[in-house]
């Protein structure tokens, strides 16, 4: 499919009207310089951290299905194992009842995501868009208190090297731009946060950047990723979905996002103000040539508000 998407694509496609906003394209298309963009951000994805929440929610649920039993208790720690307010100590009144082939599967469990975040205040002052960084205390998603997602999370501060540069910043105010193309009022400020993701595939685990499957993330709108590497990598299909009054859903759109490519859309509440409610969802990548070894799918997403 030739770039870039839109909703009025989608609608051609699926033979009914789409009002609420998609753009599927690439920094080229926004006015970036695309090749030197992906030059300068490709190296800097191995400087991540490691992300320890998605390891903690897998030994829970691992736990939960050896001791089912048990699962009212594991389920009172998780918040609290989960945000890091106490240790693995607290798990081992289960982890020393492991066989040995239980056992080996919960120390299987490793990080496979390195990232980081990052938060800026952009205000359109005069046609003049200003980028200021805000420190970020913890990281919320506006969720349903059932999703683990709506806990609080502490993550690394991206680095100044990778955020505090013309070419991210570039980038940043393009995507203000974007917003206020599809936004009937005059915008003077928007709140970014930003989230550098890297995630390794191997032979015997697939990538998964979106393992709680289909979602929203809870801001107006999002860049769900621009990727910036795929290194021998197969699959990562990402998937825009509406979802109707009923809760079923349709997937309206499947595309493969290419390095330098993203994807914007509206995300929470859109349904009240366009009438489509887009949901979003990237599936598991693997391992496109063994002999090669892993695999790294390398992205920057980013949670757009608008403040004023």
């Amino acid at each position: 499919m030739k770039l870039p998407i839109t909703q009025e694509t989608i609608a051609e496609q699926i033979g009914r009207p789409m009002k609420s906003p998609v753009l599927v394209s690439n920094l080229s298309n926004l006015g970036i310089d695309q090749a030197a963009f992906l030059k300068y951000f490709k190296p800097l994805s191995a400087e991540l951290t490691w992300d320890e929440y998605d390891p903690r929610r897998l030994r829970i649920e691992l736990l939960k299905e050896f001791f089912p039993q048990d699962k009212d208790e594991l389920d009172a720690l998780f918040s609290l194992y989960f945000t890091g307010k106490i240790s693995e100590k607290s798990l081992l009144h289960w982890i020393v009842k492991l066989n040995p082939e239980q056992h080996k599967k919960y120390k299987a469990i490793k990080p496979w995501r390195r990232r980081s975040i990052s938060q800026f205040l952009l205000t359109n002052d005069k046609n003049t868009i200003t980028v200021e960084r805000e420190k970020v205390q913890q990281f919320e998603q506006n969720l349903d208190s059932t999703d683990f997602r709506s806990l609080p999370r502490v993550f690394a501060e991206a680095p100044k090297s990778h955020v505090e540069n013309e070419l991210f910043t570039s980038f940043l105010k393009a995507m203000f731009e974007q917003t206020q193309k599809i936004t009937a009022k005059k915008l003077k400020k928007i709140r970014m946060v930003v989230h550098f993701m890297s995630v390794k595939s191997t032979q015997e685990n697939p990538g998964d950047n979106s393992p709680e499957g289909a979602h929203e993330d809870g801001a107006d709108f999002i860049v769900s990723a621009l990727v910036i590497n795929r290194i021998n990598v197969t699959g990562a299909e990402t998937q825009i979905i509406e979802q109707f009054e009923d809760k079923s859903r349709e997937t309206i759109l499947k595309y493969t996002l290419q390095e330098g490519e993203f994807v914007f859309q509206a995300d929470t509440g859109e349904e009240k103000i366009y009438g489509n409610d887009l949901w979003h969802h990237v599936t598991p990548f693997y391992v496109d040539d063994m002999e090669k070894g892993e695999s790294w799918r390398d992205i920057i997403g980013l949670d757009i508000l608008i403040v004023e």
